[in-house]
């Protein structure tokens, strides 16, 4: 028993180590909501970033600095082209549902940077050539596509009257086709561009 002492006292101060930090992880769920300036950039296409809301609730477990977050989120997207031979205007406009999973840091001043993966379903798809009316186009669109973001933050302080309140810019391009005609993740494919740009408001419990 005598030679199982130290792994045993180790086992255990690991154990207790992780009780305090857990003791102290805080739990918090909040929403968030802005504007996203969106593209999905396409060769031999002048393209501008299209500004579409966003909308979601979210909730975080943090310790130490330390959080995961996962949120539920409307998010519009889209692109708006332009051939420059002709000037004719392109529109494409999309709803997604998205599912983020993000890993963030937070520093002593309030302050945060997070980074992770994103799911999206789409919800709707249409598009317009010039001014002719909206067309349903959802069925040449993949179902789902997958991000990577990056982001950062700032949450007002407890003792500040925006107590609760935060603002944060998050960045998600996207890994995969949106288009069904291209296989794989060829670069003849169609891939989302996000800039969210919102605020947020987090209830800690």
């Amino acid at each position: 028993m005598k030679k199982f002492r130290p792994i045993l006292i180790a086992l255990f101060m690991c154990v207790s180590m992780f009780a305090a930090k857990t003791a102290h992880a805080q739990f918090t769920v909040g929403a968030r909501a802005g504007a996203n300036l969106a593209t999905e950039p396409v060769p031999d296409l002048y393209h501008v970033f299209l500004a579409r809301p966003y909308a979601g609730l979210f909730g975080q477990y943090s310790f130490s600095g330390v959080g995961v977050q996962v949120g539920v989120n409307y998010s519009g997207e889209g692109a708006n082209y332009k051939d420059l031979s002709t000037n004719d205007v392109f529109h494409i406009r999309q709803s997604f549902l998205t599912i983020p999973v993000l890993v963030s840091y937070k520093f002593g001043f309030g302050g945060y940077i997070e980074a992770g993966p994103q799911f999206g379903f789409l919800l709707s798809a249409k598009e317009q050539d010039g001014t002719d009316p909206y067309m349903d186009t959802k069925k040449y669109y993949k179902g789902t596509d997958v991000s990577a973001g990056l982001g950062l933050g700032y949450d007002f302080k407890p003792s500040s009257a925006l107590k609760g309140f935060g603002f944060n810019v998050r960045y998600m391009r996207g890994l995969t086709n949106l288009n069904k005609d291209v296989v794989g993740t060829s670069t003849d494919g169609i891939k989302s561009r996000v800039l969210s740009i919102g605020l947020t408001y987090k209830l800690t419990k």
